[in-house]
């Protein structure tokens, strides 16, 4: 497929920048100074806005869009990227007009595993500078009470349903003393040997349908999720489709064993009981309780909607 890439004159416009001051330990505030020197020395004109609690990063954007406003960075982690995403989208603005750039300066970064995003800031900068931009899709999650929408969350990642969500739950409710991604490697042990399987309904289009007890089910713009587990290696963020992963119940020993090629996508080919197909929506329902996220950020729980809105983001890109 030929990606859609847009050439911007990144120095003719004002960026406006919203840091997430808590990010990675608060150790993004503490990095900004010199990505503000680079941007300086690339020429980039900025205008900052500093995020100091959850929620206040998805106003901020809104808020600029409303005004106007459409040259933003997201400066943090996957969840600062998802808050600005969710304001892009809440603003009533045509997201399509919007040129939004990341700055990975959080602790998981997964959304930029999958645009191969250098690994030094600073060459990030320079990337900003050369203006490739690529049409990005975005999913949203609706979640229902009955046949009552009780509420709803965009994505430019992965939307996750079971034992993923059930790990970020564990991280948010039990923090333990141990900081950055240890926390999450804990919380992931923690809830792998005391995960109960769901029962769910999953259907999609194509006639799509699964019904039984899952591990978790995984809705993918992009690929990687959890600190770099690539959940999805053939998602495609460009294509107009979710790819809808189900992976059916399985044992602590059997999840153990594909563990390694979890890290490398590989279980999709070796698990063969794992079902998958490509969407543009999707229906997941369950009798019990099953936790949902989206980029880390935990969703009204019910049963949920899955959905893709092709190209409505610009993205800053490397991965051409």
């Amino acid at each position: 497929m030929q990606r859609e890439i847009t050439s911007v004159k990144v120095v003719d416009h004002v960026w406006h920048v919203i840091l997430n001051t808590n990010a990675n330990e608060k150790r993004c505030e503490r990095e900004w100074r010199p990505v503000a020197e680079a941007m300086r020395r690339c020429g980039i004109r900025h205008d900052l806005h500093r995020v100091g609690k959850p929620g206040e990063g998805i106003e901020i954007a809104k808020s600029l869009c409303e005004n106007g406003i459409r040259h933003i960075v997201a400066a943090g982690g996957d969840g600062t990227v998802n808050e600005v995403v969710n304001g892009i989208m809440l603003s009533g603005a045509n997201s399509s007009e919007v040129f939004m750039a990341v700055l990975p300066l959080g602790r998981g970064n997964d959304w930029v595993r999958t645009h191969h995003f250098p690994k030094s800031i600073g060459e990030v900068v320079e990337m900003w500078h050369e203006g490739r931009f690529m049409k990005h899709d975005v999913g949203r999650v609706t979640t229902y009470d009955g046949e009552r929408p009780a509420g709803s969350r965009y994505f430019i990642n992965i939307a996750g349903f079971g034992f993923d969500a059930d790990v970020i739950y564990d991280v948010t409710h039990h923090p333990s003393h141990f900081l950055g991604f240890n926390t999450y490697v804990l919380s992931l042990l923690k809830t792998l040997f005391s995960h109960k399987p769901t029962p769910v309904k999953v259907t999609a289009g194509g006639g799509f349908a699964f019904a039984g007890d899952v591990f978790m089910v995984i809705a993918a713009i992009c690929q990687y999720n959890g600190g770099g587990i690539r959940e999805a290696k053939y998602a495609v963020p460009d294509d107009g489709k979710i790819d809808l992963i189900v992976v059916p119940a399985m044992s602590v020993p059997k999840v153990l064993r594909h563990l390694k090629d979890m890290t490398s996508g590989d279980h999709l080919d070796k698990i063969k009981e794992i079902r998958k197909t490509l969407t543009s929506v999707a229906d997941i329902r369950s009798p019990q309780l099953l936790r949902g996220e989206t980029e880390g950020e935990l969703l009204i729980f019910g049963d949920y909607r899955v959905e893709v809105f092709p190209h409505a983001i610009n993205v800053l890109t490397a991965n051409c």
